[in-house]
């Protein structure tokens, strides 16, 4: 996945899909490990209205979709991914496809998305009260989506809503981890990207160590989010989307922000102190 806040509308097709690492790049760049379960490519008008192209088929196979809909997304905010679904409750593949599974996820002035899995996912759905109604598949990804609006809309602050998000994940855990012998913990990758008009706030959590490596940057660890700061515009993706120089890692449980006012881009991290097992 990769998300860009640029200080004016600008088209971001070539990190999206116009060079050998971008995201398109990496749906088929690993015999194996193909990311053909979806994808998505969404944005906000400049009305502040989402417009989201996404389809439950293999980008690979959709590749001038994907570049066309990449195209198309001039906006100050770019919101993609692709994905590779995870299947914990063993879910027949008709019901896993489904367009309402595919990310990114819109609703309220919102995009979402997410990588990695949350095993827990009835637990949480279990808690989201009056969102739980606006769930419309089947994906443990959306459940966080709103059980992240449910946060925002408690507490004001994305970056506070990522946080108290994890925190309630890991609180469910202590009370529901012996109904799942062979799990060591809640989740696998929490990585998730929230974004607004003029904001995009990034949670990199993915507590497994050296699981894989990146798609297409030697030496990356998946699960890395990496993120590079340019002239009027500041990226974070799911490996660096490009060969060129400057992107840096977020580390596990950091929380990045950038804000967009007057023209000008603000960028913030914080770690999260508590620590989660």
């Amino acid at each position: 996945m990769t998300a860009i806040l640029s200080s004016a509308p600008r088209s971001q097709a070539g990190l999206l899909a116009g060079n050998p690492r971008s995201l398109l790049a990496q749906a088929d760049a690993v015999a194996g490990r193909f990311q053909d379960d979806g994808w998505g490519v969404a944005c906000f008008g400049g009305r502040g209205s989402a417009s989201v192209i996404k389809s439950p088929r293999a980008a690979r196979l959709e590749k001038k979709a994907f570049t066309k809909a990449a195209q198309q997304a001039v906006s100050r905010v770019v919101v993609s991914h692709l994905r590779d679904a995870s299947n914990p409750l063993g879910l027949p593949k008709g019901r896993l496809l489904r367009p309402e599974n595919t990310q990114p996820f819109s609703a309220d002035g919102l995009l979402f998305c997410h990588n990695g899995t949350l095993f827990i996912k009835d637990e949480i759905k279990s808690l989201l009260g009056k969102y739980a109604a606006r769930v419309k598949g089947s994906n443990d990804s959306e459940v966080l989506f709103w059980q992240v609006v449910k946060m925002l809309d408690a507490y004001g602050s994305p970056q506070k809503a990522l946080e108290m998000a994890l925190d309630e994940i890991y609180t469910v855990w202590v009370s529901c981890k012996d109904r799942y012998p062979d799990r060591e913990g809640p989740c696998r990758g929490l990585n998730m990207f929230l974004a607004s008009p003029a904001s995009l706030t990034v949670l990199c959590h993915y507590p497994l160590k050296n699981w894989k490596t990146a798609l297409l940057a030697p030496g990356w660890e998946f699960g890395r989010v990496a993120w590079r700061r340019e002239k009027g515009r500041v990226v974070f993706s799911s490996e660096p989307a490009d060969g060129a120089a400057g992107w840096k890692k977020m580390s596990d449980l950091q929380v990045a922000h950038a804000g967009l006012s007057g023209g000008k881009i603000s960028l913030t991290f914080s770690k999260i102190q508590r620590t989660f097992s």
